[in-house]
């Protein structure tokens, strides 16, 4: 059984969410032919995460993508 795991940002609505895992696994199920696959979907708050010493809540590049996840809120 193929496992993945996605480390996101938090904010991705359900129905986005459902769309996501059924694209995942069905590119799994093409490449694999397994079947079951689980994923798992880790949401970490901006702030709590880092790419080269900068807290991702200050990344522009970040904060623009998750506007557009949001509805431009």
């Amino acid at each position: 059984m193929p496992v993945i795991h996605i480390d996101a940002p938090p904010g991705l609505r359900a129905d986005a969410k459902r769309k996501m895992m059924e694209q995942i696994t069905a590119a799994i199920d093409e490449a694999y032919h397994i079947g079951d696959t689980l994923i798992f979907l880790r949401e970490y708050p901006a702030e709590n995460v880092a790419m080269d010493g900068t807290l991702q809540s200050e990344n522009p590049r970040l904060l623009e993508a998750l506007k557009k996840i949001n509805g431009g809120v």
